[in-house]
């Protein structure tokens, strides 16, 4: 049997089925009514040509049964339709998908799969010819326009191709695509302003951030250059580079808002441990957690007691690493939940605000992780600040008293040079209180 009767066989069982659902829901079967001559059918504009007096008319309805009609297919004893062959029609026949354009359709999946993989081609491609079509039209526009503006300033300008905007002088690059602000004091001929003020950031200032050029709108950069708008939005349909580093809300929530349009990295084999999964070995959520359920040395904290050499817990559900109880706060599993070195880490896996652990003060406001204070940690403190102040008393006298000859003999310099005449007594002056 070949595919094609194949697949009339499978398209005549289907269409069997479908009538025989109808009929079951329907429970009647169409009636033959009588009509006038002539009436308007409501839905239709000029109404339509009904049976004379005395005939009868079959009624159209909506939904018209499928019918398939193949020559004397009820008589072929291929086309035949066996009940075992309907029942394990099911797990032979291919999916459908219905679509709806102007009628409703039934395409098969795979072939609507290349149709709408070749729409989409077709569709890129045309919108690419009409990118390119119009960039060429305005880059036309605006050689026309460039070119009679030089012709009328002379030929030093129709060799460089310079062009001036509210008094700021423009170099045309790319075809006039791009116009680079130049500085000169030809730049500010018309405003007169200064040459030195072109050269100064402030002077971005005096550009537009909007201007149009022969019908071409152009935008202002941060350097103070011009763009063509088409080349503008081509430029911000680029992808942006994603940076390496793991992005902070991704990794210590399993969720971030962004989505593909985030900088950073978002990787879910590189996130935080489920807090609820730590503490109780479950999740309510089960494999629809956001977070990790893996418990590796990347994600857990490190067991305290383990640190100091005294964990009886066998099912401790802790990292026990070996780090000197003394390291400094590992930043990256501090503030992610996750640390990339794993056990070859040297430092303490634990959630403290690194700052303030490792450096003794935090400068963020709005800092989250907890503070801790160790009496070990405040006696080192306080004995390196009273080592500092016994230093400081212990230094050499001889530099001080040479600062303060210094500075002595700066002030008499200053007083004589203030004094009119020499060997003037203080008690002649106006300005003496005596004690």
């Amino acid at each position: 049997m070949s595919e094609d009767e194949d697949l009339k066989r499978r398209i005549a069982s289907l269409a069997g089925r479908i009538n025989q659902d109808k009929r079951r829901e329907s429970g009647q079967q169409p009636s033959y009514g009588y009509h006038g001559n002539w009436a308007p059918q409501r839905g239709t504009p000029y109404g339509i040509r009904r049976a004379g007096r005395g005939h009868y008319h079959q009624p159209s309805f909506r939904n018209r049964t499928l019918v398939l009609k193949n020559g004397d297919s009820g008589n072929d004893p291929e086309l035949a339709t066996d009940p075992s062959e309907t029942d394990n029609l099911g797990e032979t026949e291919p999916s459908w998908v219905t679509k709806h354009d102007r009628h409703l359709q039934l395409i098969n999946t795979e072939v609507y799969d290349k149709i709408t993989q070749q729409r989409t081609k077709d569709m890129q491609e045309t919108r690419t010819a009409r990118k390119k079509a119009d960039d060429a039209k305005e880059l036309a526009s605006l050689g026309d326009h460039f070119a009679n503006t030089a012709g009328d300033l002379g030929n030093q300008r129709e060799q460089r191709q310079e062009i001036n905007i509210n008094g700021v002088r423009f170099r045309v690059q790319d075809g006039g695509s791009k116009l680079i602000r130049a500085s000169g004091p030809s730049s500010a001929l018309s405003l007169n302003i200064s040459a030195d003020c072109l050269d100064d950031p402030n002077s971005i200032r005096l550009v537009p951030r909007g201007h149009t050029i022969a019908g071409v709108t152009f935008y202002r950069s941060k350097n103070g250059n011009l763009y063509r708008s088409g080349l503008v939005k081509a430029e911000t349909k680029k992808p942006k580079a994603k940076s390496t580093e793991l992005c902070p809300v991704f990794t210590t929530t399993g969720s971030c808002l962004n989505g593909p349009n985030c900088r950073f990295t978002h990787d879910p084999n590189k996130v935080a441990i489920c807090k609820d999964f730590l503490a109780k070995g479950s999740c309510p959520h089960g494999d629809n957690c956001d977070l990790s359920h893996d418990p590796t040395p990347n994600r857990v904290p490190a067991c305290i007691h383990f640190l100091r050499g005294n964990c009886t817990n066998d099912d401790c559900r802790y990292a026990h690493v070996k780090v000197n109880p003394g390291a400094p706060v590992c930043r990256q599993f501090a503030t992610l939940g996750y640390c990339e070195k794993g056990v070859a880490c040297d430092e303490r896996h634990v959630k403290e605000c690194p700052d303030y652990a490792n450096k003794g003060a935090c400068h963020k406001k709005s800092c989250q992780l907890p503070h801790v204070d160790r009496a070990g940690q405040l006696r080192k403190a306080a004995s390196a600040q009273v080592s500092e102040g016994n230093d400081d008393r212990t230094s050499d006298p001889s530099s001080d008293e040479e600062d303060i000859s210094e500075d002595i003999d700066s002030d008499e310099d200053i007083l004589i040079q203030g004094v009119d005449g020499a060997g003037q007594d203080l008690a002649g002056n106006a300005d003496y209180i005596p004690l």
